[in-house]
């Protein structure tokens, strides 16, 4: 993975947006195994996270995030996944529980055909 902080003409994923994608892996690996436990036939997992930080001072934590799952699969039934969520944000996913002292983790989701 290249990192780069650079502005203007990034090369790779600044630390901080890294950050984000971590979450976004850490959680989407806990709901896909949760849903496959459940015997649920997921066939896709969107992840989209935005966040917000101060614009001025240092550090610049993450003040909020805002996870967005768009899930796709065979039958796929609302409880199970909205269980999935709610266990990977609220239990098992140790990226968020590392953000979760500086910044408010909010997430919604839509199932698609």
């Amino acid at each position: 993975m290249v990192f780069d902080a650079v502005q203007a003409t990034p090369k790779g994923i600044g630390p901080m947006n890294a950050l984000l994608a971590s979450l976004g892996a850490c959680t989407g690996m806990d709901i896909v195994a949760i849903l496959k436990k459940r015997k649920q036939d997921l066939t896709s997992l969107k992840i989209r996270i935005s966040g917000e930080r101060p614009e001025h001072g240092l550090p610049r934590p993450w003040t909020s995030v805002h996870i967005r799952y768009i899930l796709s699969g065979v039958n796929l039934e609302k409880n199970y996944v909205e269980e999935a969520i709610r266990d990977s944000t609220e239990k098992f996913c140790s990226v968020g529980a590392t953000i979760q002292p500086t910044a408010k983790i909010t997430h919604s989701y839509e199932i698609v055909p």
